[in-house]
């Protein structure tokens, strides 16, 4: 695979699982402030995912081109192979990883790294 098939499918990977974290944060605030459980919940998150990830598809699409090359173009001038994309989006991953952890699972992945430190 070359560098613009491995920024292309980061780019797409980074997109859903943002995409998928703003989904969760929206529908605990949703869970919170409506008392009703059952069906009106399912279509608040049906209507929920549709508001968030028919957009998101749609902006990736369309700038996919644009943020793989200056996405490139910054891998570049950290590694000329694709060691650059490839760090970044190890970050990118790390820092997903984190929030989903917290966000989704409830577990504190900080608290679990300090302790293990310590």
């Amino acid at each position: 695979m070359n560098n613009r098939q491995i920024t292309k499918y980061a780019i797409y990977t980074v997109a859903v699982l943002s995409a998928t974290l703003i989904n969760e944060f929206i529908l605990k605030y949703v869970k919170k402030h409506i008392d009703q459980q059952g069906y009106l919940l399912v279509l608040i998150d049906m209507l929920v995912v549709i508001l968030i990830f028919a957009p998101a598809f749609a902006l990736v699409s369309n700038y996919t081109k644009k943020l793989s090359k200056a996405y490139l173009k910054t891998s570049k001038k950290l590694s000329s192979t694709n060691n650059g994309t490839l760090l970044g989006f190890l970050v990118a991953i790390i820092i997903l990883f984190i929030l989903f952890a917290s966000l989704r699972h409830n577990i504190s992945v900080v608290n679990d790294l300090t302790q293990i430190i310590n």
